[in-house]
Order: C-alpha cells, then sequence, then structure tokens
C-alpha cells in the first residue's frame, strides 16, 4: 500500500510550491508542497521534511495555483479506482479546525460515496482513518477524494497540511462461478465462494433443458434456488421465497452483473444492499426487468451500492402461481482488504526528485503567516 509523504520533491528550508499534476499517478486540485521552517508553527511533517497543504483555504488568490477557483477544497483525482486509507493532518494556524473529506465515485464529483468529518490542532499531526468509524458510506472505489475546511468565512484561515498519505488500489472481483465443476444440466447449492457467503442459491449449468437461463460468459451461472415458496432439498438453510442474500465480512461495492428471467419475460427483481451482514442498515435499493433467455448486463457504476456487508436479490411477488426464477452471472464488486489486514507494509512512493531552486511561491505562505500574526 502506498504511501505519499511528500519528500521527493526537494525545496528549501520555508520554501513551497504546487503540486504538479501526474505525483503519485493523481491529478491535484488546490494543492501545495511546503518545507516547514517554523515560520508557521502549526505546519510540522510528520516524516521527512515536506508536507502537503491546500493553497487557497483563506478565500483569496494566490500566483501558481490558478487550476481551481479559491476555496475549492484540496483534490485529489484518478480514473482507476482506489481506496484513501490514512493520513496525517494538522491545522496550520487555529485549533478546532474542522476538515470534511468526500469520497466520490467519479472523477467529476457528482456521486458522493463517503465523508468523514475530522477537528484537528496547529501541530496536531493527527492520524486518521477512512477504513472505518465514517460520517457515512465508504471510500473504496474512489475516484475523487475532496479535502475541504472552507466555513465560507473570509476572516478565518482554515489552512491545513497533510503528510504520509496513504491509499491503496481497488481490488476488482468478478464471480463467473465457471470454476465450479458441473456436467452440462448439473447444479449444486452455493454456499462459501471468493470470500463471500451465499444463501438460497445454486449454481447451474445450462443445456437448455430448463428454458430461459443464460450465461453472459462461460458455461455456469448462479440461480435463485428456492423462488417459488417450495422446499427444495439441498437449500434448507433458509425459508423458501427468501431472497438470494450475498454477505462479506470485508466492505463491499457492487458494480453490477448480467441477468435472464428463466420461465417468464419481464421478470421483475429487486437489488437491495445494506451496511450491515444482518440486513437492517439499507444503503440503496432498485429494481430492474430481466428477459427470458437473454443475459442482460445492469450497471452501478456511480457508487449506488457501496459500502456494503450484504446484498439481496429478489424476485418473489408473492403469488405461488408464478415462477419467479431468475438466474446472474459475472457479478462484479470492488472488495475492501480483510480485516485486520492493516496497513503494514505501507512504502514510501519515489517519484524522483525534483529541483526547484529559487521559489517563486516563497513569499505566499509567509504573508498568510504576517496576515495571521496582524489578526
Amino acid at each position: 500500500m502506498p504511501t505519499l509523504n511528500f519528500d521527493d520533491i526537494t525545496l528549501a528550508e520555508g520554501g513551497e510550491q504546487p503540486l504538479a499534476n501526474g505525483f503519485g499517478g493523481f491529478n491535484w486540485l488546490q494543492a501545495g508542497i511546503y518545507n516547514p521552517d517554523g515560520a508557521i508553527a502549526g505546519y510540522v511533517a510528520t516524516s521527512g521534511q515536506n508536507l502537503l497543504f491546500i493553497a487557497e483555504a483563506g478565500n483569496s488568490e494566490i500566483a501558481g495555483y490558478e487550476n481551481a477557483a479559491r476555496g475549492t477544497p484540496l483534490t485529489m483525482i484518478r480514473a482507476d479506482a482506489f481506496t484513501l486509507e490514512s493520513l496525517n493532518l494538522s491545522s496550520a494556524f487555529r485549533p478546532g479546525l474542522t476538515v470534511t473529506v468526500r469520497a466520490y465515485a467519479d472523477e467529476a464529483g457528482a456521486h458522493v460515496i463517503g465523508q468523514k468529518t475530522v477537528t484537528v490542532g496547529p501541530a496536531e499531526q493527527q492520524n486518521v482513518s477512512f477504513l472505518g468509524a465514517l460520517d457515512f458510506g465508504t471510500f473504496l472505489g474512489a475516484q475523487r477524494v475532496e479535502f475541504n475546511a472552507n466555513d465560507g468565512s473570509d476572516a478565518t484561515f482554515d489552512y491545513f497540511g497533510i503528510d504520509n498519505l496513504t491509499f491503496s488500489d481497488t481490488t476488482n472481483v468478478v464471480l463467473n462461478f465457471d470454476d465450479i465443476a458441473l456436467t452440462p444440466g448439473g447444479e449444486t447449492p452455493l454456499g462459501s465462494y471468493q470470500g463471500f457467503i451465499f444463501s438460497e442459491t445454486g449454481v447451474y449449468q445450462p443445456d437448455g433443458a430448463i428454458p430461459g437461463y443464460t450465461t453472459s460468459s462461460g458455461p455456469n451461472l448462479a440461480f435463485i434456488a428456492e423462488a417459488n415458496n417450495n422446499e427444495v432439498a439441498g437449500y434448507e438453510g433458509t425459508p423458501a421465497g427468501s431472497p438470494v442474500v450475498i454477505t462479506n465480512a470485508s466492505q463491499f461495492s457492487f458494480l453490477g452483473g448480467s441477468f435472464s428471467a428463466t420461465f417468464r419475460a419481464g421478470l421483475d427483481i429487486t437489488i437491495r444492499g445494506y451496511a450491515d451482514e444482518a440486513g437492517t442498515q439499507l444503503v440503496s435499493e432498485r429494481t430492474i426487468t430481466a428477459n427470458f433467455g437473454s443475459a442482460d448486463q445492469f450497471d452501478f457504476l456511480n457508487g449506488e451500492f457501496s459500502g456494503l456487508h450484504r446484498l439481496e436479490f429478489n424476485a418473489n411477488d408473492g403469488n405461488a402461481g408464478t415462477s419467479d426464477y431468475f438466474g446472474f452471472d459475472d457479478l462484479s464488486f470492488f472488495v475492501a482488504p480483510s480485516a485486520g489486514a492493516g496497513l503494514s507494509g505501507a512504502a514510501a512512493f519515489g517519484f524522483g526528485p525534483e529541483s526547484v531552486g529559487t521559489d517563486p511561491f516563497l513569499t505566499d505562505l509567509a504573508t498568510v503567516g504576517q496576515l495571521v500574526e496582524i489578526a
């Protein structure tokens, strides 16, 4: 798990510069690098000599940081999904600074998937984890993360520093059920599979004997086992008519999959995601319509089903005379590291030193410090 400590950029003591796009594999907004020399007491690097800071938190335009409007949050963006795991945070000038950190499922910042708010003081170097105890949601599978302390008042100084920012690449898991050995027409109950626990689920290799079941890849698909309220041998763990239930002790996000109706066209399937394995904290719900004999792909790519520990598929319409069976294939997930994996193994990312010599932006932070002393 990489750690960005910003020490690969060469700065003189008291020097600063904008953080260039591409550093650490991210694009950056309102991001500067500073080598504290004690002039601003609240800025203290956790390791090495440099830290990351928000450039225009006081709603003042500062030369060199015109890539975003003043007051814009410090922002990191990447096309490949990632998970922000931890960082060290300090207030530059005032105690009790509230910093809100938001994760988005898209680069544009339209779909919030998680948030955490932290209160920090000068030079605290407070360690903040985003692997749990969030205000809501998840930081798993983000493409954009914003750090914001702007309280809307031009009279306050909402500057903060960040160091030792740790993140991980997000693992995409696809369940295609094709590594389960079956002969054509064969089926088997599905329990534990690739870290997930299934109930009311079987795996089947279609041979044409049951119309409608259609795979999207390989020979196998999964199916709801007792959709018609009839008890079926081998699936006695839950009452007949119960939904397919998929759980994982690790947090996950459901990205989509293919669904096919078995005996009738236009089968409505309700998908529900829960933040807990017991299924008491509903996060999101959507009803899709599966077609007879075709594996139709449904995608949930905007964080709709993020921060889950339980997923349910249900087509039971309450009518014992209808056949509410459906198949599903190629289920796609983001999955967090297993509980207890921790942050061991994090190492500094090296991108080659950048020599800046005399820093043209050196006076900006000094000016801010002077203004605080005057205020």
